[in-house]
């Protein structure tokens, strides 16, 4: 079975991460085990335990024909999201969620204060302590291959911004980092917001930020954990008595019940599970009623996995530091991807993929960059919790092209001081753009093809969501 850590190694080019700790070991561990195949035994049980309270869309467990059915004429109760919409949340919307976040991970809202210091730019306040702490003011959210190191690179040559430790370390993306380390790792950059209140600002620039699949998605998911702790090291213990394969155990015990009690405690939260137990709600709750700026950098998503392909080398390690390699690398991913949508569907696939099955798990090293170039599919959720009037969303050929207008833009966007011409020659120039598909082969036709029928629909729901029509030009990929 891969290990969750390792699924997650950050190349050179990232900022540096920091050393794993015991806990973050053993949730990483714990998270990892939703990797064997959903066992079909126990789903008319399950459903039958949870249609009351559970959406049968909620439901994490591939249906039988017969199960499904009854489900659907039965009494099974269908729950829809309360979020109404892409605007603003009101007053009461948020509280709702502030509510939801304390229950699907309570360590990250006991650190935070119901209301922000109004005198301050950033987002800060005095800890009981005494300390003052300060959050983010905005995030540079992504995507990996795409530009956003050399965005972020560019905006700290600007005197208004500041960063810290934890300006790169992955914390909403990376399960095992608690609010607490992440605070802890903010105050260097708080203590020069205090001295300068109304122009300082305080980033967060991990690209990890953006995609939450499931082994990005751990803080919102602590009940699947929590059932699948107990129940695994009892799979364990019976391999060693009973000579049970752990495999075998996990899927005639653990699986459903853990994707079960992880749905229940969204409805306990009264949220939608599909919909809204992901890590923008959580986001939001932290913030209340001051959500942070956020700027996406999207790339072309056939071009941004090629470079993936390169950059990371236990991909051409295994298929082929080549274009055929990478053809063997997509039909081996978009394969596995497409068997999974047709049982579960492409949404749940991608926000779930290796919880699924095992089927899913073989694949599950690989399969996360695929899931990072559906940008519409994550922003459409963003945007429920974070309206879009706080995003910026920057195609990666404006930042690559036209990096000095660019960066002018993004100054205004952030409402940071204004500078002067020279000062955004500095901004615009800064940031190394490095490539890794530099010198190698074209895209084979059949990867292109293949990719371009997978990305197409989130491509126009991202150009729809944006009002950037380039966007859908990626649907028009040239031939080879």
């Amino acid at each position: 079975m891969h290990t969750f850590v390792t699924h997650r190694r950050i190349p050179a080019h990232k900022p540096p991460r920091t050393s794993n700790t015991c806990a973050e070991k053993i949730l990483s561990l714990l998270l990892v085990t939703a990797s064997v195949a959903l066992g079909f035994a126990c789903v008319a049980a399950l459903m039958q335990t949870f249609q009351q309270s559970i959406s049968v869309k909620s439901l994490p467990i591939r249906l039988q024909a017969k199960a499904a059915e009854e489900i659907m004429h039965g009494t099974a109760v269908t729950t829809t999201s309360a979020t109404g919409g892409l605007s603003e949340p009101s007053a009461d919307e948020i509280a709702r969620l502030r509510k939801a976040a304390r229950l699907l991970d309570p360590e990250l809202m006991e650190q935070v204060p119901d209301k922000f210091d109004s005198e301050i730019k950033n987002p800060c306040w005095s800890a009981s302590s005494g300390e003052f702490r300060c959050l983010p003011y905005f995030y540079i959210t992504g995507m990996f291959h795409a530009g956003a190191v050399s965005l972020a690179e560019k905006l700290r040559q600007h005197p208004d911004v500041l960063w810290d430790v934890c300006s790169g370390c992955q914390f909403w993306g990376e399960e095992g980092k608690s609010m607490a380390f992440y605070l802890d790792n903010m105050k260097e950059a708080s203590k020069f917001i205090k001295q300068s209140p109304e122009k300082k600002v305080l980033f967060d620039g991990s690209p990890s930020t953006f995609a939450f699949y499931w082994a990005a998605a751990g803080k919102a998911h602590r009940a699947y954990a929590e059932a699948m702790k107990p129940c695994y090291q009892s799979c364990v213990e019976l391999l060693n008595v009973q000579k049970v394969p752990v495999a075998t155990c996990m899927t005639e015990k653990c699986y459903n019940a853990s994707l079960a009690a992880d749905a229940k405690r969204a409805v306990e939260a009264g949220i939608d599970w599909d919909t809204e137990a992901h890590n923008p709600l959580l986001m939001r709750g932290v913030y209340g009623d001051r959500p942070p700026k956020m700027i996406l950098v999207a790339r072309d998503p056939i071009a941004r996995l090629y470079s993936a392909f390169h950059g990371y080398p236990h991909y051409h390690n295994k298929y082929g530091k080549s274009s055929a390699g990478f053809t063997a690398y997509v039909e081996d991913q978009v394969g596995a991807f497409r068997a999974c949508a047709k049982d579960y569907g492409e949404a749940r696939c991608a926000l779930y993929f290796e919880a699924l099955g095992h089927r899913e798990e073989v694949v599950y090293f690989h399969a996360d960059q695929l899931m990072r170039g559906m940008y519409g599919l994550f922003l459409e959720i963003w945007y429920r919790f974070i309206p879009a009037s706080n995003w910026m969303v920057i195609n990666s050929e404006d930042l690559f092209q036209r990096p000095k207008e660019t960066m002018a833009k993004v100054v205004d966007f952030l409402g940071l001081t204004k500078v002067d011409d020279d000062a955004l020659a500095r901004m615009a120039n800064a940031g190394r753009m490095s490539s890794f598909t530099n010198g190698q082969e074209p895209i084979q036709p059949k990867a292109r093809q293949m990719l371009t029928e997978l990305y197409a629909p989130y491509n126009t729901k991202l150009a729809k969501l944006t009002g950037d029509v380039r966007f859908e030009k990626w649907n028009e990929q040239p031939q080879n």
